[in-house]
């Protein structure tokens, strides 16, 4: 017990030195016209070179305005780090109020369709939220389902999708959650027989920005939010959804979050 927080401290210390290491520029100031945005890689959202849908809403939204956007990849986990301690200025993809020391828009930019994949072999009937009570339940670490759901089951977080559907697979894993679009395209690369499992949509969740809790932080935050309801108006985040053929979008007609 005497040593575990030397331990945690040694990890912490341990994890801010490799974010130095790989991306030196993090400790750099940079300037105050230069937004550095951070995300999971994801297929058409956030890719590795700065394209997808994600990255180009928040162009839309800042650069018209004279800021420069720098975007980097890395893990969800890391990404949410390194905005908390306010070495970037924010991290795309985050439910509403879902990490502490992080500040929230109004308006969401898009809506995770979260999916339940299981094997009929193991759970024959699924009768939703509750069919998860006292199963193993897995997500990739950081994603923090749990705190949508109010039944109460056995928490395994996974490094990787790849990881918790094969875990599934070989029945460690009773359940697998995960927006619908990343299983989908996981399935797609042809590990496993997409046709041995079962996915059923089990919730909407609202996907922000957050941003680092700073003067800039705030700022920021006030300007995404006149932006991008600006931009809704006028159609604009429609035409870059159509653009990217989107198969959800996540606005009424009237526009409200």
């Amino acid at each position: 017990m005497i040593g575990f927080p030397i331990k945690k401290m040694a990890y912490t210390f341990a994890l801010a030195f490799t974010a130095l290491a790989v991306f030196p520029s993090f400790a750099d100031k940079h300037s105050e016209k230069e937004i550095i945005l951070v995300s999971e890689a994801w297929e058409d959202a956030t890719e590795k070179d700065g394209s997808g849908l994600y990255f180009e809403i928040m162009r839309r939204v800042f650069e018209p305005l004279g800021y420069s956007i720098k975007t980097i990849t890395t893990t969800y986990s890391r990404s949410v780090y390194l905005v908390q301690t306010k070495k970037m200025d924010a991290f795309l993809g985050s439910y509403i109020d879902e990490k502490e020391k992080i500040l929230y828009p109004y308006w969401h930019f898009d809506a995770d369709q979260v999916s339940a994949v299981y094997k009929a072999s193991v759970i024959p009937t699924w009768e939703g939220e509750k069919t998860l009570g006292n199963r193993t339940v897995g997500w990739v670490k950081g994603y923090d389902y749990s705190d949508y759901i109010d039944t109460k089951f056995n928490i395994h977080e996974v490094k990787s999708r790849r990881q918790g559907l094969s875990m599934v697979y070989s029945d460690r894993l009773d359940v697998m959650l995960d927006a619908r679009k990343e299983l989908e395209e996981e399935f797609a690369l042809g590990y496993l027989d997409r046709d041995d499992f079962e996915m059923v949509n089990i919730m909407d969740l609202k996907l922000y920005p957050g941003f680092a809790d700073s003067e800039k932080g705030q700022e920021l935050r006030r300007i995404y939010d006149e932006r991008f309801e600006e931009l809704l108006a006028k159609g604009e985040i429609k035409r870059l959804y159509d653009k990217y053929e989107w198969e959800y979008f996540p606005f009424s007609v009237s526009s409200t979050p």
